[in-house]
Parts: structure tokens; sequence; C-alpha cells
């Protein structure tokens, strides 16, 4: 019998430890484990030792007899020992650990590296055998990274991908998945909590469950909720709770908060009457998302009185992260809007260091990339204080020369390392890999890096690039997608995995040809059919040759699927996550040639060449997406909001709300129903003025009214009838 000798006093972690031991040593085994305290080891028996010397009298004991050494191993920090030992005449396993999480880290690598398991956000692979390891088990990892985490982003759609529409389970999966990968921060951005309902209970009321929220907008503003506002709360305060006993990190969202997630409760605004900054930009200037003038001392003290109610509700003081102004520019003169920048950041960094002075404060650099030049953020950097301020660059990945590249910030200033990777649409196998692996390779050489992050608009999306992040997260070197793809296969396909590894390779290189950064005409950023329209508004700028280079790049990777496409023919689909997979790399494939195919059409049309053959040709690869899409429940709008009526009760109107947030430009991807309802029908339409205009002109403008009856059309057809 084996027992697991737990710490009797100490973080709640190494109980979590302790129970993740036992349940994987009795899937593999059968057997069952038992516990004891680390001041009541019983004297017979195989021994697993959790925590070391630091918090385990056992572990302590045996330390300073001379029977076990952990070093060098850092108190407080994330790394972990795993060691075997042979003591009279019984076997002993010690997974020692600096702190809470990683003793959960020791145990999840033990198992992964000695015993034949594999963690994925789809599933775990645990194989059965007789007993665990024991001989030769020697092990110290220490992360290179301080911060190594995901950002959950607040989009709603499809439920795979959005955090936002997750559950209870649903978020204890991904925070186990988190753990089992060696990761330590999260951001949780379930919406519009009730923050100001908890921190104003005499100005802001809780809205009723049922109906439109007062300051919902349309669209992608529309965040009319689906699960009650209370309920909402509530479920915060468990994942929260649940992340906590493991350890992990949550950064509490600070200063200017107001975006598109967290806009202002009308009856905030009516009853404050709040001086609020006059915007230069358009982005989020309806009244409900503007920034609070923060030079007016109540305003920025409401800003953190919601900070304060969240970790009075929810969180913990520990770390703290701002965006500054999101996106926005306030004036037309640069150096006004820089002063103001400035001014924006020295308030808040104030009033973190004087009120929480031991944390640290993760700056966003988001607007930095979007808004401000490079000099800009040259001059913006320096008055940032090192010891205080952690850069967040989570667009390390950009292959514009907008990046930190050019801030004067590597060798410099503490900065975090970024792969934004994907926008909302982007839910397909993407990537450069070659361009991230130069950029980590840069990262890991500064001693002023302090993280790796990943840091998408949504989840779930490219299994392989989370494996590629994760492992490279807590490596002290860069670990190359071709080694990452080996283990990959090895581990996620089992016996298939010599079908699946040289898919893999030709699908790196398709992936390459899509990055969310760059120019459209050397890579493409999203595919061309979830927004056709926008690509056949040409003027008297365009020209036919725009698009050679692209069109060239995408045949040639896509030459590519002659490797594929047999492999994935002599698949057994049972394995759910090889079915995933398989959808994965189809939907991508075919995605890709849609978009070749208009890439084609706009050169035939500027040029006055054949259009009728290529269109033909773009409705029956669009028509065979649909048929796909249609055949898993990851692509259904219908499924998806199923699952949330599954969890709690939902708004009647907000089927209307879900419809809105995954149809509108920015947010519309792979989705069945859009694919039938609305894609193929904006085909037909644009194809069809094609051919009576000839190609050459503003379709967008010709084709406007009627693709606005297309819209309508979905939105007032019930998903149960699309299913």
């Amino acid at each position: 019998m084996i027992t697991i000798v737990c710490p009797r006093s100490a973080h709640p972690a190494y109980g979590v430890a302790a129970r993740e031991f036992a349940r994987l040593y009795s899937e593999i085994t059968g057997r069952r484990a038992v516990f004891a305290d680390d001041d009541a080891v019983p004297e017979e028996g195989d021994l697993a030792v959790i925590g070391s010397d630091s918090v385990n009298a056992f572990a302590a004991k045996r330390m300073l007899d001379g029977e076990v050494e952990f070093s060098p191993l850092k108190y407080g920090g994330d790394g972990y020992a795993v060691l075997s030992r042979t003591e009279g005449g019984r076997r002993v396993l010690y997974l020692a650990s600096g702190r809470g999480r990683s003793a959960i880290y020791a145990v999840y690598r033990y198992f992964e590296k000695f015993c034949g398991c594999a963690y994925f956000w789809d599933g775990d692979t645990v194989p059965a055998a007789d007993d665990i390891a024991w001989e030769n088990v020697s092990l110290h990892e220490e992360p290179r990274f301080e911060y190594r985490g995901i950002r959950y982003f607040a989009h709603r759609s499809l439920h795979r991908f959005q955090a936002e529409m997750w559950d209870e389970d649903d978020w204890k999966r991904e925070i186990d998945w988190l753990l089992k990968k060696g990761l330590n921060l999260f951001m949780l951005r379930i919406g519009l909590d009730d923050l100001f309902q908890k921190a104003f209970p005499d100005i802001v009321s809780y809205p009723s469950a049922v109906g439109r929220l007062p300051e919902a907008g349309s669209g992608f503003d529309d965040r009319t909720l689906f699960w009650p506002l209370e309920y909402r709360g509530s479920l915060r305060k468990r994942v929260l709770r649940y992340a906590f006993e493991r350890d992990l990190m949550h950064p509490e969202d600070c200063g200017t908060m107001t975006h598109w997630y967290s806009r202002t409760p009308i009856e905030f605004l009516e009853k404050k009457k709040l001086r609020l900054l006059s915007q230069s930009s358009g982005i989020y200037a309806e009244q409900t998302g503007l920034v609070w003038d923060i030079s007016d001392n109540e305003n920025l003290e409401n800003y953190f009185r919601l900070t304060d109610t969240h970790i009075r509700e929810y969180g913990q003081p520990g770390l703290f992260h701002t965006i500054g102004l999101a996106e926005r520019t306030y004036s037309d003169d640069r150096e006004a809007n820089l002063r103001l920048k400035k001014f924006v950041y020295r308030r808040i960094c104030r009033h973190i260091a004087e009120k929480y002075p031991e944390s640290k404060l993760l700056l966003a650099s988001w607007d930095l990339y979007f808004t401000y030049t490079n000099d800009e953020v040259r001059r913006l950097i320096p008055e940032l204080d090192p010891s205080q301020v952690v850069l967040l660059d989570y667009t390390s990945d950009s292959q514009t020369s907008n990046s930190v590249a050019n801030w004067d910030v590597i060798g410099r200033f503490p900065w975090i390392c970024g792969i934004f990777h994907s926008y909302e649409p982007n839910s397909e196998i993407r990537n450069d890999y070659a361009f991230i692996e130069r950029m980590m390779s840069r990262a890991k050489a500064d001693g002023f890096c302090k993280g790796l992050v990943f840091w998408p608009e949504l989840s779930h999306s490219d299994t392989f690039m989370l494996e590629f992040f994760a492992e490279n997260a807590r490596s002290d070197r860069v670990i190359s997608a071709s080694e990452i793809a080996d283990g990959f296969c090895k581990k996620r396909y089992g016996a298939r995995s010599g079908l699946m590894r040289p898919v893999w390779d030709a699908m790196l290189a398709i992936a390459a040809d899509s990055v969310w950064s760059a120019d459209e005409g050397e890579k493409l950023r999203t595919e061309l059919f979830f927004n056709v329209f926008d690509h056949f508004a040409f003027d008297e700028k365009s020209r036919a040759d725009m698009y050679d280079a692209l069109i060239g790049r995408l045949e040639r990777s896509l030459d590519r699927e002659r490797e594929i496409l047999p492999a994935l023919e002599r698949l057994d689909l049972s394995d759910a996550r090889v079915e995933r997979d398989v959808f994965d790399i189809r939907r991508t494939l075919l995605g890709r040639r849609i978009s070749l195919v208009l890439l084609k059409l706009r050169r035939e049309c500027l040029s006055g060449g054949e259009t009728a053959i290529l269109c033909a040709e773009c409705i029956k690869l669009t028509e065979s997406l649909a048929k796909l899409l249609g055949r898993h429940d990851d692509f259904s709008l219908s499924a998806s909001l199923e699952r949330l009526r599954a969890a709690a009760p939902v708004n009647p109107v907000f089927e209307r709300t879900l419809k809105e947030n995954a149809d509108n430009p920015y947010c519309r991807s792979y989705i069945y129903e859009l694919v039938r309802e609305v894609y193929l029908p904006e085909m037909r339409l644009l194809f069809s003025n094609i051919a009576e205009n000839g190609g050459r002109r503003d379709h967008r403008a010709d084709c406007r009214e009627r693709a606005q009856e297309i819209n309508r059309a979905f939105l007032d057809k019930p998903l149960s009838e699309m299913r």
C-alpha cells in the first residue's frame, strides 16, 4: 500500500497535490492510496511525500538526518524536485517544491515524465500499469519565467472558444489544465460582473434577468446578459476561489477600467453626473464606454473603489493590471495625448504604490502598440518605476515595426513577452512559428524578461499552439515547433502518431500563411469569406498585381494538402481528440482554399478576366465547409446556446444577442449557422453582382441593401430551425 504524506499545516495547494497524486495513482494501477499527516507517518509501506522540508515535517527530518537533499530549491519559487529513495526497505518518493502550486506541478510532472501521462485542454492520457515508477526517479526543474499565463476574453459565440460562456465545471477543468502545464497566471474576463452593484449599492441596482441591459449596444457592443448577474458574480467567486486554493495568480484590474467589457451602468452615470474625458477617437465613444476624467480625485477614488471591491469580494491584491486609456485618443495633438497618457499612468502607479506597496503592476502594451509611435513609447517607458511596473507586452509576435523590439525595453526594463496569436475570428490553425521562435529566443536571453504569456481573443482555437506555448513557458531554451510536434503527436495520438506527425509538418507550413499582425498583401490576417464584401470594394488605387505574392504563397503551401488528406482518410476517428484535430485541420484547409479562390477572383475582377469558374468553385468549397461544420457541436451556435441553458436559466432575449455577437463583422468565424445562412447567401449576391455589372467597382456599396436583408433574415430565424 502507498501512503501519501501531506503537511498538516500548509497552503491548501499541498492538499490538492496530494489528492491529485492519489487520483492518478488509482487511475494507473487500479489501487487506492491512503493519506497521513506529516507528523503521523506509518512505519511500513511505500510513501509519496508532498512538499519540501519547509512545510513537511517528515521531509524535514530526513533532510536534517542527511537522508535526502532538495537543493537547489528556492523557497517561494515555482521550482520543484522529484526524487526516489529506498529507506528502511520501503520505497519513498519525494515531491518537493518551493510553494503550494509548485507541489502540484511536481505531481503532474512526475506522472508525465515517468508514468506516461499527457495533458491537453480537451482530455488527458493516463495509461494503465501494474505500478508507478519508483526506480531512478530524479527530476529538478525551475521555470525560466516568473509569469506564465493565459488571458481569457469576453466575447460570446461558440462555447469551445468563448471562456465568457463556460460554467463552473468548465473552469475547473481549465484551471486544472493550467496547473498540469506548469502555468501560474490567468486573467478571467467574465464580462459585466456585479462590481458596481457591490461597490455602489445605493446607486446601482441589479438588472433584470429578463430583457436587454439598459446600456447594451447592438452587434459587437450588445453586452446583454445570458445568466443573471447575481449568478455570474457567484460563479466568478467560485472560480477564483478554486484558483486561489491552487495558488494561482490573478491580476486585479485597476485604473481607468472603462472598456468594451466593463461599461459604466447608466444608473451610475445619471446619478453621479461624472466628468468624462472627451475622446478624439470613435472607439467606445458611446457614453457608457467613456473614460472618467481622473484629474477629478473622486473619479479616481471611485475607479479604485471598484478594484478594492473586487479584492474584497473575489480577489487578492498580489498583482495588478491596467491598460491605461484602452486604445483611445483624446486629442488630435499627439503631444497632448501623450501627456494625458503619462498623467494617467502616474496617478495609477502612485495609488497602487501607496495602498499596495508590495504589489506589482502589469502595464498592458496593447494601446501602446496601436495608438502610439515607437518614439512616443520610448519617451514614456523611462518614466515608469522598474521596481513597481512590469510591461505586459502581449504583442511581441507582431510582424510590424511598431513592437517591443523598437521600444528600448529589451535589456533595460522589466517586461513580459506575449503571443497574441489571434483576434476573435481566427479560430483556425495559424501562426508563423519560425518568427515566434526568434522572438522567444530574444526574450529568454534577456534577464529583464520576466514572463511568457498567451493572450489571444479566444480560447482553445489551436491545440498545437497551446502545447508549444506551455512547453516554452517553463523551459530555459527555445523548443522549436518541430521538436514540440514530435512529443505532441506521440502523447496525443498514440498508435496514430505515425500518420499524424507528417501531417503536422505540412500544417505548420500552412499555418505560417496567416498571422494577426501582417499586412494582408504579405499574409492573411483573417479568412476573406467571413466578410466577403469588404474585399470587393475596389477604388482607383486597386491593382490586379496587388494579390500576386499572397496568391503564390498560398498556392505553394496548399500543395501540401497532398500529404495531409490521404493520412486523414486513414485515421480512426473514434478518439474524440483525434476527431477534433481532424476537424480543425480540414476546416483550416478549406478556409485557406476558399480565401485563395477569392484572392484569384479579386485579381480577375481587376484585370477583366474570367470570373464565372472561380465563383462556382468558391460556392462549392463553402458548401463543403458548411457540411463539415454541421457535423460537430464545436461549431454550432445552437449547441452552444443549449450548453448555456443546461448550466443556468438563460435570458430569453439572449438568443438574438448571441447571434448579433457572432455575426458582427469583427467576430465572424467558422460557425455552421453563419456559413449556411449568411456567408453563402452573401457570396451568391456578390457573384451575381459581379456577373451583372462587371468586376471593377465597389460591390459592397452595390449590394449593401440586399446584404442587410440577409443579415436580418439570419437574426430573425430561430437557431433551432438552423440546427
